[in-house]
């Protein structure tokens, strides 16, 4: 009897694959996805990278819709999120840190009119 049980245990065990299935999270993917500017203000950067170039000045309340995220490399801020944005025809980086995202946005605009 405990040889056969001993034989059948691992050979249910193998055949119990577990069945993990995170929730999704679109905070960091998809195109209708949006941030607001939670900085009083922040630098849009040219790369991903707290040492880049700036390329303009974000203000408090921005709305702006989100084209691609991307972590940081760089040593200043490894491990930093970051997000492709567009204002006024110019694209460039902006860190998390300074933004609140949303998914769609009605949300990012009524969050936006909140910090007014």
């Amino acid at each position: 009897m405990v040889i056969l049980v001993s034989m059948l245990i691992p050979t249910a065990i193998a055949g119990c694959k577990p069945q993990i299935r995170l929730p999704e999270d679109k905070s960091l993917g998809g195109s209708a996805q949006w941030l607001v500017v939670a900085s009083l203000y922040c630098q849009l950067k040219s790369e991903p990278s707290a040492a880049s170039r700036d390329l303009g000045l974000l203000r408090r309340g921005m709305v702006l819709k989100i084209l691609e995220s991307k972590f940081s490399t760089d040593e200043t801020d490894r491990g930093a999120l970051w997000f492709r944005v567009q204002n006024a025809g110019l694209s460039g980086w902006v860190p998390m840190r300074d933004a609140n995202t949303y998914p769609d946005e009605t949300q990012a605009r009524s969050a936006a009119r909140r910090m007014e």
